[in-house]
């Protein structure tokens, strides 16, 4: 299976339409873990990696809600 074809069924799998990127607020919604939790499990390769924007950060909603879908 491609890629995007997997990014896109996962979506489709939790109701959304299509992929954007997720600020911390709602990460921390989706994911329901803290924002130390999310960095202790990144920094060990469990968690998906954030993607910078300039001095921000996000996540894509897809690698989200890939990982939610493997727990």
């Amino acid at each position: 299976m491609s890629y995007s074809i997997e990014r896109q069924q996962i979506l489709s799998l939790y109701g959304y339409h299509q992929d954007r990127l997720v600020r911390e607020n709602e990460r921390k919604t989706i994911t329901t873990i803290s924002r130390t939790q999310a960095w202790v499990l990144e920094q060990k390769g469990a968690f998906p990696k954030r993607k910078k924007l300039g001095s921000n950060c996000a996540w894509l909603l897809s690698d989200l809600l890939i990982w939610i879908h493997g727990q």
